[in-house]
């Protein structure tokens, strides 16, 4: 609990400032990625405690018929389905009335910010835990994990998406992310064509990625010949410090991600906050509290490919 008793030079002044620590994490700045990023993140709102979903196999490719031949039937499938239950987040800060009442240098209101943010935070670093854990531990509905050499489609085909030997960001491995993503099959087998459109990295990487798809000729070298990313592709590159070493993840992984990716964040609730007067308690305290509802999951491997950037 936030006491008087506990703080006394704050409430006796013997201090002329607080400091507080200040941090600008505005998801409006370019490269900058948060929970809210709708690139990456599709939103699903529900109301219930979990949501419950399936994969689909479309129909193939169409077939040569003769003028009097009868049409092939070709019967869509639904399987592997999956249940995803919303998890609560919440937090509390308990503080006496009296030093909520004297406030002195600010502590108070201060502290009511950071832990808004730190809301805000906990939403971040609970979403991209999907990448940072998505060669281990982040399944998709064939039960295995997102970024594996081993999905199974539903018409039998064994897909790949992670890259061979995992190789580090270069503009031969993301070129080589590209031919995959572009190659890569749907549920029945069929080559879909996706349109690389994201790459997501690390903070450690950010530069080395905008370097190579956002420079005018080729990066660091002195070949007059133009950037191929920049001119045919033109994706979106974003970051995240909620992916590197720091955050518990890595800082040589990334991932390149076409629009027709199923990443997705189910929201039940967004953040509520609520402040309970020390009149209804039994200690002349308050308490302020805060929670939010939400999972964020992807149940398919198509649209995305990754690599560990580890060379291993």
């Amino acid at each position: 609990m936030f006491l008087e008793s506990q703080n006394f030079d704050i409430v006796r002044t013997a201090l002329d400032t607080v400091f507080f620590q200040e941090f600008s994490y505005d998801m409006e700045e370019p490269g900058i990625a948060t929970a809210n990023t709708g690139d990456l993140f599709k939103v699903i709102r529900t109301e219930q405690q979990a949501y419950i979903g399936s994969i689909n196999k479309p129909v193939g490719l169409f077939d040569v018929v003769g003028e009097v031949q009868s049409v092939p039937v070709d019967t869509p499938k639904v399987a592997n389905k999956y249940t995803i239950p919303v998890l609560d987040y919440a937090k509390k800060i308990v503080i006496s009335k009296d030093l909520f009442d004297d406030n002195m240098h600010g502590v108070w209101a201060e502290n009511v910010k950071d832990f808004a943010r730190k809301g805000r935070l906990t939403q971040d670093s609970n979403a991209f835990a999907l990448f940072r854990l998505s060669f281990t531990t982040t399944l998709t509905a064939d039960g295995v994990a997102l970024i594996s050499a081993s999905h199974t489609a539903l018409g039998g085909s064994t897909i790949t998406n992670i890259l061979t030997s995992n190789p580090v960001l270069t503009s031969t491995s993301l070129n080589t992310a590209i031919v995959m993503l572009r190659e890569q099959k749907d549920q029945t087998g069929t080559v879909i064509g996706g349109i690389p459109s994201i790459l997501l990295v690390p903070s450690k990487l950010f530069k080395t990625a905008v370097e190579l798809t956002d420079s005018a000729l080729i990066a660091d070298s002195a070949n007059n010949a133009i950037n191929v990313y920049r001119s045919a592709y033109g994706f979106k590159v974003y970051s995240s410090p909620f992916l590197g070493v720091a955050a518990g993840g890595s800082d040589t992984a990334w991932w390149l991600m076409s629009r027709n990716h199923s990443v997705s964040r189910l929201i039940r609730q967004g953040i509520e906050t609520a402040l309970t007067p020390w009149q209804y308690s039994n200690d002349r305290t308050y308490t302020y509290q805060a929670n939010f509802r939400e999972a964020v999951f992807c149940p398919d491997y198509a649209g995305i490919v990754g690599s560990k950037g580890d060379a291993s």
